[in-house]
């Protein structure tokens, strides 16, 4: 994943689409303890306005909206399973909710370019189906 955010980052940078509100993403489609390695599908995303114009193999794509858990990871990418085990196999059965069939994502908090793997943060966020009864 690591040379598809550099790649993904140096096109966004060039073209103006970094800082200020910007927010990096992770799409994830698959679960990687019941999916081999290879096939893992994976969206390096970052937040853009209105005005984005996809080109190439970088496209633009919404997040869905709705009712979402979420928890925020602290530590190493390498340990993000041990989180998402403790939401998806614990808080969501407690909870009395059930997930929607789409993809969670990550919200990357901190760059791991400059802060120490134990000290990243990443918001994991499962998607939730509408609870009975529930406006919108």
């Amino acid at each position: 994943m690591g040379s598809t955010w550099d790649r993904l980052l140096t096109v966004m940078g060039k073209n103006g689409y970094l800082g200020g509100d910007t927010k990096l993403l992770g799409i994830c489609h698959d679960d990687p303890e019941v999916t081999p390695p290879a096939k893992i599908r994976y969206d390096a995303s970052v937040t853009v306005g209105d005005d984005f114009v996809p080109s190439g193999d970088i496209q633009a794509q919404t997040v869905a909206g709705g009712d979402y858990a979420m928890t925020t990871h602290a530590g190493p990418y390498s340990d993000l399973g041990r989180t998402y085990a403790e939401l998806m196999g614990q808080w969501v059965p407690r909870s009395g909710r059930e997930l929607r069939d789409i993809p969670c994502f990550e919200v990357y908090l901190n760059d791991p370019q400059s802060t120490a793997p134990e000290d990243l943060l990443t918001d994991i966020y499962a998607p939730l189906q509408q609870q009975n009864g529930a406006r919108r």
